[in-house]
């Protein structure tokens, strides 16, 4: 159950950092330097960095023994 739980867990930190990177980059090669799309994707990085690690908390919080009993 651990694995499965964790290979899923991966697979949707990988897609966040995934659509993070995309959004990081269309905005540095699309945008102005002066827009402010670009404080807006540095909030949006930051936050969910915050959020990756709270999940990576939780994930780290499961009583994975005993969740099958």
């Amino acid at each position: 159950m651990f694995s499965i739980a964790l290979i899923f867990y991966f697979l949707f930190v990988a897609s966040h950092i995934a659509f993070a990177a995309v959004a990081a980059y269309h905005t540095n090669k699309y945008t102005a330097p002066s827009d402010p799309a670009r404080a807006v994707t540095t909030i949006f990085i930051a936050l969910s960095l915050i959020t990756i690690s709270i999940s990576a908390f939780l994930f780290s919080r499961v009583p994975w023994e005993t969740i099958l009993q």
